[in-house]
């Protein structure tokens, strides 16, 4: 009796699940090592993703100016590095709540235009002879005139050379006094006029001094280095610089003060360029540091308990001072921002909306002084109202919290009349510095700051004035008085 090939059925049982378990224990390192490599995907894509929400937050995010959106950036280096929109951050530059127009330019539609009627000519000139293309006549004697007056400027534009022959005296007390003329510049052998077009262009047409060079060389037929130029430049802050610092008295006395603050780098090295804005006064200020240090160093150290200051949310104002006015035009911005993408977002956006709107016609009309504390203790009760509702989105509740901080310093405006709801003013004031921190890359040195804080402040304050800056420019360096404003 032979026995069966497969042996018994216990053995056969036994082998199937030997092989079994061999199989689902192979199954099992198998899953795991794709467990594995399945997170280290994850963490890698999670860590991408990452990277390209902070690249995404700085091109889409409500402090972006329009020349940013949609990732229009400029070169690595000319990026506003406070552009953040942390509350404890602050908020960019140039965040202006007026919206650009989009309006083409020129006239309106429906605008009668006008033409300047031409000046009187120093010279005529009559042209007799004219030329027939069709039978190629050369005619003369004509029937009548047609007459064409013509505006321009002689190349190189000509220049006067004077010499000043300055009497030495020997005063009785032994002093050697040398005789002074105001056109006749104690340094260097240019005038006045060619200091003050140097400084207007490379401060307001914002030439590099290589172009200036060049131009001095076409228009005016004088050859000058890319130093000269900027030893032309130094001399005009110099005598410049007394009348910086009396901007900057002029703003420490001040009731209201606008501040704002954006990168400019010195030497490479990231530094900030501030500026102090009242009714009739421009300060730029740059500094290594963007802390409340900065503030002390320009306001003092005992800024008037009762003057305010206009500011957006950076910590260092709300160190330095306690009566602020927070910036509605950067609340509104980042509210209409988050409502776009958040739906529980956009009755929060149109309360603020309104509210603003409700307290800015309040505002316009001149109420009485109880008025004001009344609509303004109204005003904080709608405020807390709003921040005690519960959100979900984590965005939405970031913006809960910039009001939060913010309370006791939006509503500034309200009980004084004279602060402003935004800060409008001081954003304005320093997009030319954002224009010439494009165009100029950084600042080279500790002198060079000097320079261009001295002469950026004068040229803004005479225009905020109402003066003619290069009038005032030419006169100041030409000794004249200047005119007040």
């Amino acid at each position: 009796m032979s026995r069966g090939i497969g042996g018994s059925p216990e053995s056969i049982d036994s082998a199937i699940r030997t092989e079994d378990s061999t199989h689902l224990r192979q199954q099992l390192v198998i899953q795991k090592l794709e467990s594995r490599l399945l997170r280290r995907q994850i963490a890698v894509q999670q860590q991408q993703i990452e990277q390209l929400k902070t690249r995404l937050k700085r091109y889409e995010n409500p402090n972006t100016p329009p020349s940013k959106q949609g990732g229009a950036a400029g070169s690595p280096g000319n990026d506003d590095s406070d552009e953040e929109e942390n509350e404890d951050q602050g908020d960019d530059a140039g965040g202006d709540a007026d919206a650009a127009s989009d309006s083409s330019p020129g006239r309106d539609k429906g605008h009668e235009g006008t033409t300047r009627p031409p000046p009187e000519p120093e010279e005529t000139i009559r042209v007799d002879q004219g030329y027939c293309p069709d039978c190629e006549q050369t005619l003369s004697n004509p029937d009548s005139y047609v007459s064409r007056t013509i505006i321009d400027i002689p190349l190189p534009i000509p220049t006067t050379v004077t010499e000043y022959e300055l009497g030495k005296h020997r005063c009785s007390c032994g002093n050697e006094v040398v005789a002074e003329h105001p056109d006749c510049p104690e340094t260097g052998r240019f005038g006045p006029n060619i200091m003050a077009q140097t400084a207007l262009g490379r401060f307001h047409q914002r030439l590099p001094n290589r172009k200036q060079a060049e131009l001095f060389e076409w228009e005016l037929d004088i050859p000058l280095s890319h130093r000269t130029i900027y030893n032309l430049t130094k001399r005009v802050a110099d005598r410049l610089r007394p009348a910086y610092e009396d901007v900057k008295a002029r703003i420490r006395e001040s009731d209201v003060v606008y501040c704002d603050e954006t990168g400019f780098p010195v030497d490479g090295e990231q530094h900030w360029v501030w500026t102090f804005v009242t009714d009739e006064e421009v300060l730029f200020w740059v500094d290594e540091s963007r802390g409340s240090q900065v503030l002390e160093d320009v306001l003092g150290e005992e800024f008037a308990e009762d003057s305010t200051l206009s500011c957006d949310g950076w910590s260092a104002y709300r160190s330095y001072h306690t009566k602020l006015q927070r910036c509605w035009a950067h609340l509104l911005r980042e509210a209409e921002y988050v409502a776009e993408r958040y739906e529980e977002a956009e009755w929060l956006s149109a309360e603020l909306h309104d509210l603003h709107d409700d307290l800015t016609a309040f505002d316009e009309r001149d109420p009485s002084a109880s008025a004001r504390e009344q609509m303004r203790a109204e005003a904080s009760l709608h405020l807390e109202g709003l921040i005690r509702e519960e959100y979900e989105s984590q965005e939405v509740q970031k913006l809960i919290e910039k009001i939060r901080n913010g309370l006791g310093h939006w509503l500034t405006f309200v009980t004084e009349p004279d602060v402003d709801s935004t800060n409008n003013r001081a954003e304005r004031a320093l997009r030319e510095q954002v224009v010439l921190r494009k165009m100029f890359r950084t600042l080279r040195s500790t002198e060079g700051v000097q320079i261009h804080e001295t002469i950026t402040t004068m040229l803004a304050t005479w225009k905020r004035r109402g003066l003619d800056p290069p009038e005032q420019l030419q006169s100041i360096l030409g000794g004249k008085e200047l005119r007040s404003g």
